[in-house]
């Protein structure tokens, strides 16, 4: 595990998280739509980066069907 690029990439993530949030007050169109679009991918894709570099997984029960837990958002992003 390397802890240092852990705690950069969790970094981006919420850094990328207020963009988002930023791009959403701007009001609707297409084009800010898919901004926020790839944000959102972004995000996603530096969640599995994540995982390649060997993080604890924050959602514990996702593969379990039994189980009715919606664990929060990671990071405390608001997506």
């Amino acid at each position: 595990m390397n802890e240092p690029q852990i705690i950069a990439v969790k970094q981006l993530r919420k850094d990328l998280d207020a963009i988002l949030a930023r791009v959403r007050a701007l009001g609707p169109s297409r084009e800010k739509s898919l901004v926020i679009t790839k944000l959102q991918e972004g995000i996603m894709w530096l969640g599995m980066e994540l995982k390649t570099l060997g993080a604890d997984n924050p959602y514990p029960n996702s593969f379990n069907p039994a189980n009715a837990t919606v664990e929060p958002t990671a990071d405390g992003l608001k997506l």
